[in-house]
């Protein structure tokens, strides 16, 4: 997973913020897309001066969604007030600003940004342990050297607070930020757990049957990850994984199956979450009594 912080400009975001605004266009004065490693769903968090501050800090984040070129009126004629501005005047001079004065470019790259959560409280780069050159102008990746990292500002917000300016609209910001800690927290749990060493054989079928439970159950895929699925359900968190296995390698497979689940319940117990306990749920091509049954034990009886 990849998260970036981008310099952002504080009038735009305050608007935002003021407005409720849930969906955003984040303009860049650039026609071309210069990612490399950032995709649909993940975060872009606003670097910017706080209100009153002097020093830049994270003042909240959205989903990136899609990427568009468009010249200015179609950027206003496509998202008006979304992208920061009550007229196109205001937005046309903020771009000139931007571009230290330089002509309005004729496309720029646009950025959608969907389910845009702000934060009570700025988190500062040292809050978390993070260095960001003052001379930045424009971004960087945040999880690149450290894959906690997002995590740690999630947290650090959730401990300032978010800032719920629509009573509307404040359970659904919630329940989007703490499935956004949820979700990065699984990710990188799963990653210190480590691949199922399947054979293509097998990891092809584990592969299957998660997508089939997904089409017919819903849930979620575990960030980077094939088979693992998790949901949220009456305040816990219902993590599926397959169990396959060729004959020969039952009993390997088997331990490491038992191995995972014993790694995730304990590793989500430890990270505190808010949405612990955990279920394990299993899918498998046919019945297999005696992996449904240890999965039932650690269900209910603990470690």
């Amino acid at each position: 997973m990849s998260s970036i912080a981008y310099v952002t400009d504080e009038k735009m975001i305050e608007y935002h913020r003021l407005c409720g605004n849930r969906q955003i266009n984040f303009w860049r004065l650039t026609s071309r897309k210069e990612f490399k490693d950032f995709h649909p769903g993940e975060l872009l968090f606003f670097y910017t001066h706080p209100r009153g501050r002097r020093k830049k800090g994270f003042v909240g984040y959205a989903h990136y969604a899609t990427s568009h070129t468009m010249s200015l009126d179609t950027m206003w004629k496509r998202y008006g007030n979304n992208n920061g501005y009550d007229t196109i005047e205001q937005m046309e001079e903020a771009i000139r600003r931007a571009a230290k004065d330089k002509p309005v470019p004729e496309k720029m790259n646009c950025l959608q940004l969907d389910n845009v959560v702000f934060f009570l409280e700025p988190v500062f780069p040292e809050d978390v342990g993070l260095t960001i050159s003052p001379k930045m102008e424009s971004y960087c990746y945040l999880d690149q050297e450290d894959p906690e990292t997002t995590i740690r500002i999630l947290k650090q917000a959730e401990k300032n607070g978010i800032d719920i300016w629509s009573a509307s609209q404040g359970e659904e910001i919630q329940n989007t930020f703490r499935r956004d800690e949820l979700r990065h927290q699984l990710a990188w749990i799963q990653k210190q757990i480590g691949k199922t060493n399947y054979n293509d054989k097998e990891r092809a079928l584990a592969q299957k049957l998660s997508r089939q439970y997904l089409e017919e159950h819903g849930g979620e895929m575990i960030r980077n990850n094939r088979t693992d699925i998790f949901e949220i359900s009456d305040d816990r968190i219902v993590i599926t994984v397959p169990f396959v296995s060729q004959s020969r390698d039952y009993k390997t497979r088997r331990k490491e199956f038992f191995g995972k689940l014993v790694l995730y319940k304990m590793m989500i117990e430890e990270s505190e979450q808010a949405f612990a306990p955990v279920k394990f749920n299993v899918i498998t091509v046919s019945d297999q009594p005696e992996i449904r049954a240890y999965t039932d034990r650690i269900n209910h009886d603990g470690l």
